[in-house]
Formats: C-alpha cells, sequence, structure tokens
C-alpha cells in the first residue's frame, strides 16, 4: 500500500486534487492510504513524528510554513520519499529543483499534468520496491532501502557497512561476498575485495580510485580496473 499526502491551504482546490488521486489509483487497480493536509504544520508535525509517505503533494505558498519548509523536512527525513509541487507560483521553480523534488506541477495545467506525473511516480515506486535491499534488525525490525540510495559497501571484520546519500550507514553481519551476491545488479560494482560501489554514484576515476558523489575515494584494485573503466564507460554511454 503506497501512502500519500497532500497540503494545500486552498481547501476546495485540495479536494479536486483527492478526488483526482484517489480515482487515478483506483483506476490502477492501487492500494493507497491518501491523508490531506489544508495546514501544513500538521503535516510537518506528522512527519517530523516518523510517519512515512511514499509521496508529497505541496502547494508552495502557504501561511506558516512553506511548502519549502515542508519539503526540506520530507527530504531530511524521509529521502526516499517523492516530493512534487502544486502550484500557482512559477518563480520558486528554481527553488523546487534545487530541493531534488520529483515533479513541478501548475495549478493552472493540472488536468494535463497531474496523471502523467502519477503515473511516472508509480513506475519509480514500483522499480524501487523490486530494486530494494532489505535490512533485518535494525531497531529490531525491517528496513528496505532502495538500491540508489547506496553509494558504497565496505567490509570489516564480519560486518558489511552500507554507505547511503543520507550519510547514513547500516551495518549487516554478512559477508561482502554474501551481500554482492544478493544485490543481483549490474550496477554494483566489486571494485576491490572490500569495496562494492554504485555505478549510480561514481563521479570519475581518478589516479586508480573511484570518486564517489559523496567524495569517498575508493582505490580500485589493478587487475580490476580495466573491467571497471570499460563498465563505467558503457553505463555513461548508454544514459547520454
Amino acid at each position: 500500500m503506497l501512502a500519500i499526502a497532500v497540503c494545500d491551504d486552498d481547501q476546495p482546490f485540495l479536494q479536486i486534487v483527492c478526488q483526482k488521486i484517489r480515482h487515478f489509483f483506483k483506476a490502477a487497480q492501487i492500494a493507497i492510504e491518501d491523508t490531506y493536509f489544508s495546514q501544513s504544520r500538521d503535516l510537518l508535525r506528522e512527519v517530523t513524528y516518523g510517519k512515512r509517505y511514499d509521496l508529497v503533494l505541496l502547494d508552495i505558498e502557504m501561511p506558516g510554513h512553506s511548502g519549502l519548509d515542508i519539503a526540506k523536512a520530507v527530504h531530511e527525513k524521509l529521502p526516499n520519499c517523492l516530493i512534487a509541487f502544486l502550484t500557482s507560483h512559477s518563480e520558486y521553480a528554481i527553488d523546487a529543483y534545487e530541493l531534488s523534488v520529483f515533479r513541478y506541477i501548475p495549478k493552472c495545467e493540472l488536468d494535463r499534468r497531474l496523471e502523467p506525473a502519477l503515473t511516472d511516480a508509480l513506475r519509480i515506486l514500483q522499480i524501487e520496491e523490486n530494486q530494494s535491499y532489505i535490512f533485518k534488525g535494525i531497531n529490531h525490525g525491517l528496513l528496505r532501502v532502495p538500491y540508489r540510495e547506496i553509494v558504497y559497501i565496505n567490509k570489516s571484520n564480519r560486518n558489511s557497512y552500507f554507505h547511503l546519500l543520507s550519510q547514513k550507514v547500516y551495518a549487516q553481519r554478512k559477508p561482502l561476498k554474501d551481500v554482492y551476491e544478493e544485490l543481483c545488479s549490474e550496477d554494483f560494482l566489486l571494485i576491490d575485495r572490500g569495496y562494492i560501489v554504485n555505478i549510480l554514484h561514481i563521479m570519475r576515476l581518478e589516479n586508480g580510485n573511484a570518486v564517489c558523489r559523496d567524495g569517498t575515494r575508493i582505490k580500485i584494485s589493478r587487475p580490476n580496473l580495466p573491467v571497471i573503466q570499460e563498465q563505467l564507460c558503457k553505463y555513461w554511454s548508454s544514459n547520454l
């Protein structure tokens, strides 16, 4: 079940968005838990106290906490959550994109833009559900982390340490070789006996090192260097 939140202080517009979202997911036969907020402080409180959402749609200019404020809080607490802005204020578009929002939808184009945005969001969320690593034992529970959030993994003693874009680090008591087999994805490169790196987050190769998005430099073993160079060139070329 997908958890969706929408926040807009214009209540008639909020009701219209509510109806369109429910109609879309009913037609797609996808179960959702949808929550609608006319006060930005209420959504901020929910996020602050640990409520999980997969998709959040926000107006930008609201009394109290603006949509940009809410987006920053969501991004910090829920780095995997997709954020879209529903707004009449195009002058905020640049600020919105700097927050890595998923989509910017002008209210005057709601009928044309909302359904394609929901279609793309659903596709991304379904892919992430299938392309995620499940951590067991985190706070005595389970945690699903999409592959795209993993920058690199290193081994230390009997543990494998996952370093995420959010700068969080999670440990699994498994050999690195076992983790590599569980990932089962061409996006993860075993560049050394002690390191697995997500090709998505390799920014460049320099002096025999893979330089990651977060600035980490990881030495590539000499036998692996030509293979890593070839895989990286192929990946970059396919994404031009």
